[in-house]
């Protein structure tokens, strides 16, 4: 499958997919590929954490109640059909107020604890920014890296606010995902080792972050992991999952390298 498009690494916490997505990017632009790596943070093409949710009536009326961020505003949001995408951390607005970040904080849409809007008006919204992205990359020679945008992010965040949708619910929302972006001819590799309690508390160590090693935290993941690994087995496109319980990285990276070569031109 010769001229992939999209590259995704996906796994749970601490399995290595940050790490293995920025080595990949860097080992196709050594043999000539170009491309864009988008990890975890804001400015990313797909993902939309620190994003405020507006309906049209809420978008007119913050341009009225805040007119000195009213360019600003405007040069930042993204304007659909019937809302308003807009980032309210990076960049930050201009001049500086802290009522109009507590503002757009409240419209929270998907970094939050609560839903700001029904799952039905979430997937739309995913569905409208993949497509975009799709449109934006078909004609280009780059070949884009993303880690944990079909997986984590989604069914983590879907889990917080949405506790009502059911796994089989998930797995078609991702599915649906996948296929809008199937023209891009995409290529999944699940980063997985076979104990999450011994990835966990690797993790926890590594990132000095001893919750991650609770029990809490452990059972939620081994549920996370199960839901992810019957996600790759309804994808539309090649996918992967990659046995690193050995954590031999230099065999995973010379695996997983045989198979991209089949997919991009390199």
């Amino acid at each position: 499958m010769k001229n992939s498009k999209l590259i995704m690494f996906e796994g749970i916490p601490g399995s290595g997919k940050t790490t293995t997505a920025q080595l990949f990017n860097n080992y196709l632009k050594e043999v000539g590929v170009n491309t864009k790596v988008y990890v975890e943070g804001n400015e990313h093409p797909i993902d939309l954490p620190f994003y405020a949710y507006l309906t049209k009536n809420e978008y007119n009326d913050l341009l009225k109640r805040f007119p000195q961020q009213e360019e600003s505003i405007q040069l930042k949001s993204i304007i659909e059909d019937d809302y308003v995408l807009l980032p309210y951390k990076v960049p930050e607005p201009k001049p500086w107020s802290d009522e109009l970040i507590e503002y757009l904080s409240s419209k929270e849409f998907c970094y939050s604890n609560t839903a700001t809007v029904p799952f039905n008006i979430y997937k739309k919204v995913f569905y409208t920014r993949f497509e975009q992205y799709v449109t934006r990359i078909s004609n280009t020679d780059t070949v884009t890296i993303f880690e944990s945008v079909l997986f984590q992010h989604q069914i983590h965040d879907i889990n917080r606010m949405y506790p009502q949708i059911t796994e089989d619910e998930i797995i078609e929302y991702i599915r649906n995902l996948a296929m809008i972006i199937s023209p891009l001819n995409p290529v999944l590799f699940y980063i997985s080792q076979d104990s999450v309690e011994e990835s966990l508390k690797h993790t926890a160590i590594v990132r000095s972050k001893p919750k991650w090693s609770s029990p809490k935290t452990i059972e939620y993941y081994i549920r996370r992991k199960s839901l992810e690994l019957r996600a790759v087995k309804s994808l539309p496109f090649g996918s992967y999952v990659m046995d690193n319980t050995d954590r031999n990285w230099n065999k995973m990276f010379d695996d997983i390298k045989n198979i991209i070569e089949l997919s991009v031109d390199v």
